[in-house]
């Protein structure tokens, strides 16, 4: 009976399961239905899956390093009903910190917490390292400096790592040198593939020493640093010499420091969560996020501001950069996270169940070093929050509402890591 039953869903014409196909847009889903028999396979290859939405990847509550690491994601694409798949994410990732993620299936982490940072390719399972050491460049003299070791708390790269284009890494970072803010970091790609990369960092980013970066993102062939001022440091790499066994570190670096006039509703800086830089239709954009009328002990968002960068004519033959707020998204979807925040169209996405809106996780702890700090037998005590998750909607009106769909809101903490976007 059960054999019989089988052949009935092995034998399916073709134009049938090609149809079933199609009304599976997740690729998890797709990759569930490939498992089933070799034609059910063939028609889940040959038709292409429509082009993603980024994955929420919720961590489990607890792990530990001698586990296999389990973490659910919600796929956007889905029904909207916040349905989720079980994801195994490599057997030797327990107890890793993930901390952003690239185009392609890309995921930063750091096995250790603190060092041994990687990417790994959630759909080829290929891994690159990651600096775990800085090479400091001495403000007397320009002398390079023994590398220290490093926490990458944000990255990203100026282009799809793994391929045999040039590319970079960028990122914030906090060294043993105590100092007391986030630092920045730059190196080549060239050789993660082989080997741990050595980065070269900045003791200063050209701004206000009480300043600190809040995100970065590569656009217009630099990096872009956003401080917490909410002015723009931008660096160009000019130059790689390498050094010691081939390991690259970058010599020549431009910086640029630019403040930008912030226009619209004056903000109070102790409402301010976070901060976050993107790309969208070829302009930089700044949304800021605000904490809503929750408790001060448990603090959750309560609404957003998105900011594009301007040009003001100053009369004189100068234009001065200035934030000028939006009051529409136009048909965006933005999606939150620092050094990996991604603008989408609606139009490109028929038949999603998804809009216009503000999309966001929980990065309450995620910028948090004292909490990545904590050793391995502190785990108990390590309380990555997993609760401030969904989408903001705006409402036109006199005034603007900003209507809240939240998602798992009872997820509990996870002693590990902070949930994160996978871009598939």
């Amino acid at each position: 009976m059960a054999d019989s039953a089988l052949r009935l869903w092995k034998d399916l014409p073709y134009d049938v399961l090609t149809e079933i196909a199609r009304l599976l847009p997740c690729r998890v889903d797709r990759l569930g239905m490939s498992k089933t028999c070799h034609d059910w396979w063939l028609a889940a290859e040959r038709l292409q899956p429509p082009r993603q939405l980024p994955w929420l990847l919720l961590p489990d509550t607890t792990t530990s390093p001698m586990n296999i690491r389990r973490v659910t994601f919600c796929c956007v694409l889905a029904k909207g009903n916040g349905d989720t798949h079980n994801l195994r994410i490599r057997e030797d990732t327990g107890n890793a910190r993930f901390f952003g993620s690239y185009d392609g299936g890309w995921l930063l982490l750091a096995h250790g917490q603190t060092d041994h940072h990687m990417l790994i390719n959630l759909h080829t399972n290929r891994r690159l390292f990651l600096p775990d050491c800085v090479y400091y460049v001495s403000p007397v003299g320009g002398a390079i400096l023994n590398p220290v070791s490093t926490t990458i708390l944000v990255a990203t790269f100026s282009s799809p790592p793994g391929q045999d284009t040039q590319c970079f890494g960028a990122a914030i970072i906090d060294s043993t040198w105590g100092v007391c803010r986030p630092q920045l970091a730059f190196w080549s790609m060239e050789v993660a593939g082989d080997c741990r990369p050595v980065a070269m960092g900045f003791m200063k980013i050209l701004c206000e020493p009480w300043s600190r970066p809040e995100d970065v993102i590569y656009h217009r062939g630099a990096f872009h640093f956003l401080t917490d001022a909410e002015h723009v440091v931008v660096y160009d790499i000019f130059k790689l010499q390498e050094v010691e066994e081939g390991r690259g570190i970058c010599l020549r670096i431009g910086a640029r420091h630019h403040e930008y006039l912030k226009q619209g509703v004056p903000r109070s800086s102790t409402s301010v969560m976070a901060r976050y830089l993107m790309e969208s239709r070829g302009e930089l954009l700044m949304v800021v996020r605000y904490l809503g009328n929750s408790p001060t002990w448990f603090p959750h968002t309560g609404g957003f501001q998105v900011y594009q960068a301007t040009q003001l004519p100053t009369g004189a033959g100068q234009v001065q950069l200035a934030w000028t707020e939006l009051h529409s998204l136009d048909g965006r979807m933005l999606f939150l996270a620092r050094g990996c925040s991604r603008s989408y169209e609606v139009v490109d996405f028929p038949g999603s169940a998804f809009g216009e809106g503000i999309y966001f996780l929980d990065d309450r702890k995620s910028y948090d070093i004292d909490m990545v700090s904590l050793a391995a037998h502190a785990a108990p005590r390590r309380w990555y929050t997993c609760s401030d998750n969904g989408m903001c909607r705006w409402v036109q009106g006199d005034p603007r509402l900003q209507v809240f769909r939240r998602w798992f809101t009872n997820k509990q903490h996870s002693d590990y890591s902070p949930p994160i976007w996978c871009i598939p």
